[in-house]
């Protein structure tokens, strides 16, 4: 005995309905696991972007209100700074973020840790912009003394450079000695800088520090224009330290010679690579404003 042809049809769209969810759930279960696999900073939630929600849960977790996420990783997620910590920071840059005020976080320009477990972020590099050379002076026949200062030094102005040319547009053709008799270490606008025998100075931090000064920090015929009572009053710098704080009303501070914050005065005051770079952009933004 066959069926009514109505029962038939009835029949053949339940099988078809039923068959169209579970292609509907197959996707889905394939998405939700590609889309786990793909580890975002500033992702803390884990739902594949970074937005208002996942500042609330940095928010939370700063005042303890939480003390871990949901996400497997929202740890290394939350830690966008690369420095190893969950602090005010990573908060800052992650609602600047948010507002599209920067494009990418600072962990993103360091090497990712290979773990086994953790999914790793496609790097993103950024385009060397900048033009910033150093040719290092040394004797015909260095001594023991000579050949570490040489090689201490070397190391350090590479890693300054690197920082210059990535974000700053900036041209310079350094000359680089190794003066013992110098007392820490020295830069001029003519393009030189000397290096003095104590080694605590023989870092990228320094260097970047007296690259500043060659190209016009504290040593420009119009610094002391710039400098009034102890501020600094280019427009375009103080734009971007308003920019990189967050704080509408910031200032940098100055004297005959330096700049703060970021001037990097003291290594002391470097505690991750987001001062680096905002050394970088506030010096760039001081030639704009006339060094």
């Amino acid at each position: 005995m066959t069926k009514p042809e109505s029962i038939k049809n009835h029949t053949n769209k339940l099988k078809l309905i039923t068959l169209i969810t579970i292609v509907t759930l197959c996707i889905a279960c394939f998405s939700s696991f590609a889309h786990a696999a793909q580890f975002v900073y500033g992702d803390i939630d884990g739902s594949g972007s970074v937005d208002s929600l996942d500042l609330t849960l940095i928010k939370r977790y700063i005042l303890r209100t939480i003390d871990s996420f949901w996400y497997e990783y929202g740890k290394e997620a939350a830690d966008v700074n690369g420095d190893g910590s969950i602090d005010s920071i990573d908060c800052s840059l992650i609602k600047r973020y948010v507002l599209r005020k920067i494009d990418k976080f600072p962990v993103q320009t360091q090497q990712p840790t290979p773990s086994p477990t953790k999914p790793q972020p496609t790097p993103t590099v950024t385009p060397k912009r900048g033009n910033v050379t150093y040719t290092l002076i040394t004797v015909s026949n260095p001594t023991q003394d000579q050949k570490d200062a040489y090689q201490r030094i070397k190391d350090a102005m590479d890693k300054a450079v690197y920082y210059y040319n990535t974000y700053t547009t900036i041209t310079k053709e350094l000359r680089v000695y190794y003066e013992p008799s110098v007392s820490t270490a020295d830069g001029n606008i003519n393009g030189t800088i000397r290096f003095g025998s104590d080694r605590s100075y023989m870092n990228h931090i320094t260097a970047m520090h007296e690259i500043a000064h060659t190209v016009g920090v504290g040593t420009s015929g119009n610094w002391r224009n710039l400098v009034v009572n102890g501020v600094y009053t280019g427009s375009n710098a103080t734009a971007v330290l308003r920019e990189v704080t967050g704080d509408p009303n910031a200032v940098l501070k100055g004297d005959s010679t330096h700049f703060w914050p970021y001037g990097l005065n003291y290594t002391s005051e470097v505690k991750s690579e987001a001062d680096l770079i905002n050394h970088c952009k506030i010096v760039e933004a001081m030639k704009k404003d006339g060094l």
